[in-house]
């Protein structure tokens, strides 16, 4: 595999900063609007970045019902996080 570097200026997206990703490295990762990537922190300081691999559910499992859940969990992320200490 070929490697080039790449640069991007960090910009404030409202009190977060954010980032835009060049083409070739979206190519790269096979990825398309509404995918998740994920980052992940090596010890040598770099960061590593790929797509979040989909899940394969069971037969008889709804995807919108994940969806659904996984929503609720988001949304309710402080109040799941408050019942571990009970």
């Amino acid at each position: 595999m070929e490697s080039a570097a790449m640069e991007r200026k960090i910009f404030k997206m409202g009190n977060s900063l954010g980032s835009t990703y060049p083409k070739e490295v979206l190519e790269h990762l096979n990825v398309k609007p509404g995918d998740e990537i994920v980052f992940e922190n090596l010890s040598d300081g770099t960061v590593k970045i790929r797509k979040r691999k989909a899940a394969i559910l069971p037969d008889g499992i709804d995807p919108e019902f994940i969806d659904m859940v996984d929503q609720i969990i988001k949304d309710n992320d402080a109040v799941f996080r408050g019942l571990v200490n009970r």
